[in-house]
């Protein structure tokens, strides 16, 4: 069985979100970006973490994305940015962002830095906790520079976590954040303050859940 298989249903999306994605794929259809609304065929995701600090110019998008596989996850492939205006007045928000995200210096949010960012991501899946809320400001972003949002599918943590719970112990409250959660699934928590460390404890978690699903299937 693959990876995603037995979570189809929990990939998230409104219709808002579908329809945006079909607009968004007829209008790329002819552009370089076309492959990227092709259905993914492989067995890798992609856990993505994103903190957004507003700013009076523009928001400041830390965001990291790890691959994993059936059995590994693999932080030696890592894509880590800090985009946003490169000449904003440095603000006692934006270096808590800095200290908290680790995610290196601001680059602008230009062409070239966001194809990096969507090429590394390709076609395959992607998730992380919370995903629709987390990547609305890269989203926007994106919209506005490539003309597409992400158009790939998704799996959100946090509902796979909180459905996984109630079937286990319907008695029980899904803890709601994403501390509880990993403490709950026993699943390291070293790093999460960083974007690098909270992406790949978010792919530890979607492991953990996987493999919890497929004991009691």
């Amino acid at each position: 069985m693959r990876l995603l298989d037995r979570h189809v249903p929990l990939f998230s999306g409104s219709l808002r979100t579908l329809l945006r994605r079909e607009s968004d794929r007829r209008r790329c259809a002819d552009s370089p970006y076309a492959w990227l609304f092709q259905p993914y065929m492989g067995d890798e995701l992609v856990a993505l973490a994103c903190t957004v600090t507003p700013s009076p110019s523009s928001p400041v998008i830390s965001l990291a994305a790890v691959v994993l596989s059936q059995q590994q996850v693999h932080t030696s492939r890592a894509f880590v940015i800090t985009l946003g205006c490169m000449k904003q007045p440095e603000s006692k928000m934006l270096r808590r962002h800095h200290l908290l995200c680790e995610a290196g210096a601001v680059l602008p949010p230009n062409g070239d830095n966001l194809n990096a960012l969507v090429e590394f991501i390709g076609n395959r899946p992607i998730v992380g906790w919370q995903l629709e809320k987390r990547i609305g400001a890269l989203n926007a972003l994106l919209s506005k520079r490539l003309n597409f949002a992400l158009p790939n599918a998704q799996v959100d943590v946090a509902r796979l976590h909180q459905r996984q719970l109630r079937r286990l112990h319907p008695e029980v409250e899904a803890p709601s954040s994403f501390a509880q959660a990993l403490a709950c699934w026993q699943v390291p928590t070293m790093g999460v303050q960083s974007v690098l460390g909270e992406a790949t404890a978010s792919a530890l978690l979607y492991m953990r859940l996987q493999r919890v699903m497929a004991q009691v299937a």
